[in-house]
């Protein structure tokens, strides 16, 4: 047991692995910028860490006076800024005074428990306290953010600290009940012992990688995000309404379900940003597919095709009932008018509906649903006009 795990080994090893994961971390920095403070506390918390093991290993080598309060001190910041780097990472902060208190409140409780041998007992639980009580607050702040149940490693890093934490907390408890938690000095080698110094060795790199392998999956969806998502109103980008509407007609269907395509040309649009500017158009395109959203509800998929057009796939169970969810698209879009200032924008559509039979030919079912819209406005605008017959009298 003595050859495998030295334990001065053991804590030299600990102090690399944080110095990895301190360097690691300054790398994510520079890759994920949206969380380069977070990334940047991590490895100062590291460094800290770091700092504190080699305090600890050479225990015995450097003076006590040294020793003792560097070891404590050193791991105590380094979980202080971990917890600020979480809160960090998942959109909170805390002031810098606070972060000057807390370490200053460790430093005058590590100066004041020194070094002495029969104060064992109390810096032991100093530190499971200290540990225990900032590693279970990353775990509140995690479990209250928006990733929670939502974003891939979110659970696997709350799990981490809650291990971190339990572990610190039993040994506390072993302290109070009078277990003998370091008997025969920090480096005997006994079972509590070695598995508390791996804790310490292992648990740097092992936070460096859950981090990064979060920040990954936030890289990757955001990536999606943007491939599917049009920036300006929210609503599926042109070419992910396509991929998702050929699965949609390949599914299977009840008897009797039809589906239309529809292209949503809002009208006069040209004036909005003439008259208003194009921050108030982007607002009106935005207002608008709010609206169209809302009216739509689950009976169909909506994307901005481009400038002030949206395109729809509804499903529906009946010809009728389509008839009737398009024209209240309509009606829903010209009944929410937006305000501008002083003024009030009434924003109207042209809707060209053409029925889709298969997914193979959306293309030339789009070209006959455009030539509708063309219809709508020669027409009159503010009208539903179907391919080959009109859904609804022009709005006088």
């Amino acid at each position: 047991m003595t050859a495998l795990f030295d334990l001065r080994t053991v804590f030299l090893v600990g102090a690399c692995t944080a110095t990895l994961g301190a360097a690691a971390f300054m790398g994510l920095a520079r890759i994920y910028r949206p969380a380069a403070t977070a990334m940047r506390h991590y490895a100062l918390a590291l460094a800290f860490m770091a700092l504190g093991l080699t305090s600890l290993a050479l225990r015995g080598i450097l003076p006590d006076w040294l020793s003792y309060p560097g070891t404590n001190l050193g791991v105590s910041i380094g979980v202080v800024l971990t917890t600020d780097a979480t809160l960090r990472l998942f959109g909170r902060t805390q002031p810098a005074w606070s972060l000057g208190v807390q370490a200053g409140a460790l430093a005058l409780l590590w100066g004041w428990l020194g070094s002495d041998p029969g104060g064992v007992t109390h810096r032991i639980l100093a530190t499971s306290v200290v540990q225990g009580c900032w590693s279970s607050a990353c775990v509140l702040a995690i479990r209250r953010s928006d990733g929670w149940g939502r974003q891939p490693y979110v659970r696997t890093l709350a799990t981490f600290f809650t291990g971190y934490a339990t572990v610190h907390l039993l040994r506390g408890v072993a302290t109070v009940s009078g277990a003998p938690s370091a008997a025969g000095g920090v480096f005997a080698p006994s079972p509590a012992q070695i598995g508390f110094g791996l804790l310490f060795a292992l648990s740097p790199i092992a936070l460096a990688m859950i981090v990064q392998m979060m920040l990954h999956a936030r890289i990757s969806g955001e990536l999606h995000r943007r491939a599917t998502t049009d920036e300006l109103t929210g609503l599926h980008s042109r070419r992910h309404f396509f991929d998702l509407s050929r699965e949609r007609l390949r599914g299977n269907h009840a008897a009797g379900t039809v589906h239309h395509l529809l292209m949503i040309d809002l009208d006069h649009f040209k004036s909005v940003n003439d008259l208003y500017g194009h921050a108030v158009g982007d607002r009106a395109l935005r207002h608008a597919a709010q609206v169209l959203k809302k009216a739509l509800k689950s009976a169909g998929l909506l994307g901005r095709y481009g400038g002030e057009e949206f395109c729809a796939l509804i499903r529906s169970a009946s010809v009728g009932d389509a008839n009737r969810t398009i024209d209240e698209l309509r009606r829903a879009l010209e009944a929410a008018p937006m305000r501008a200032g002083p003024s009030t924008i009434v924003l109207t559509a042209s809707i060209g509906v053409v029925q889709v039979v298969d997914a193979e030919s959306l293309e030339r079912f789009l070209v006959h649903a455009d030539h509708c819209v063309y219809r709508a406005k020669t027409q009159g605008r503010n009208r539903v006009v179907r391919f080959g017959e009109m859904l609804a009298e022009p709005v006088v």
